[in-house]
């Protein structure tokens, strides 16, 4: 072998090494392989996962259809009389303006129900054209009944917020920066941000966008929620297969297969764990309440299957809620433990 293959060789098993050393701080790792070896120890076959990431609807199914406004009275406004609004009507029709994404799309639904308010109060006072007036009245109801879903649109249509969501991605990493402060600080801004019709800073479009720029930057609530899966299916696997055990600790003495899964135990569950559990609970409890703040001001989902996902994602309570199979794994799993524990003489505070 010549001198450059075996330095592409020694780079490739270097390589390989920092690659797996990379893993094995990643909490997939933890998971798996504490998973493996309680396998390896009870002589039982890794189960079936219990319970798989809730997959975010189609876009057909999460969006609402916007009714088609046309403000044909403005044909009969004149310029002068109310001409914030007329010059708003311009841009939307412009090249421009036709393609506009959900978040500009809210921004001049808001814009435009403001400038609507202020046209028919100036046509009242001054008397003027009754008949154009109640044509714009009959729009801006329409417009306002139009509004909430809008809104909708803007978070749940738009790239931004689907995209944190997904499924498709890393586990919440064990340390470091996971994007949850930046996340958590957005979803609260977008919350203030759909209560009002503000404007000027921080609620005007710039500072809209740069908010849902800062959730396109980091997937933190889809590792966040992928976290709580992957661990609910772990706590499973493993107490489905200390349940099914056997000869463990025959007649209540203590054997090698109960010292290795002890061990087992404590290095994988008690000191990565159980950490790193404890943290995805925390965080996932502080996630919910942002989350359901922000959807408290938006009007029900347009589709079953996303009113489901919904449940799924921020309700504690639903059956097929992921943080609440998350709890009722946690319980589980600390059952099962004890029963073999306690079969084994083992139960915390007992002396050998």
């Amino acid at each position: 072998m010549t001198l450059k293959a075996t330095i592409h060789s020694l780079l490739f098993v270097l390589l390989l090494t920092l690659t797996g050393c990379g893993y094995r701080s990643t909490p997939e790792y933890q998971l798996e392989e504490y998973e493996s070896r309680i396998s390896t120890v009870t002589e039982v076959s890794l189960p079936s996962p219990t319970i798989s990431f809730p997959e975010l609807p189609s876009l057909r199914k999460r969006q609402y259809p916007l009714p088609d406004i046309r403000l044909k009275a403005l044909e009969a406004l004149n310029l002068l009389e109310c001409p914030k609004l007329t010059q708003l009507i311009a841009h939307r029709n412009n090249s421009l303006g036709k393609q506009m994404q959900p978040s500009q799309l809210l921004d001049y639904e808001k814009k435009l129900i403001v400038q609507l308010k202020d046209c028919i109060h100036y046509l009242q006072q001054q008397n003027k054209k009754p008949e154009l007036r109640a044509k714009l009245e009959t729009t801006l109801q329409q417009k306002e009944s139009a509004l909430p879903a809008a809104k909708w649109n803007m978070l749940l249509s738009n790239t931004e917020l689907p995209g944190q969501l997904s499924g498709f991605q890393n586990l919440l990493p064990l340390q470091g920066d996971n994007g949850r402060q930046g996340t958590l600080e957005a979803l609260k801004y977008l919350t203030s941000y759909l209560k009002g019709d503000r404007f000027s800073p921080p609620y005007d479009q710039q500072s809209l966008e740069m908010q849902l720029q800062q959730l396109t930057a980091s997937h933190y609530s889809g590792q966040l929620l992928a976290a709580a899966t992957a661990i609910t299916n772990t706590l499973n696997r493993v107490s489905v297969m200390l349940e099914n055990s056997h000869n463990i600790c025959p007649q209540g003495r203590r054997t090698v297969t109960i010292e290795r899964l002890n061990n087992v135990f404590r290095l994988f569950y008690v000191d990565s764990i159980q950490p790193y559990m404890s943290k995805v609970v925390s965080e996932g409890r502080e996630w919910r309440s942002v989350m359901l703040s922000l959807l408290l001001e938006l009007p029900a989902p347009p589709d079953k299957a996303m009113e489901d996902y919904l449940l799924a994602i921020t309700d504690s309570d639903s059956d097929f809620s992921i943080w609440n199979q998350l709890d009722k794994a946690i319980i589980r799993h600390t059952q099962s433990w004890q029963t073999v524990l306690m079969q084994c003489q083992m139960q915390p505070g007992k002396k050998p």
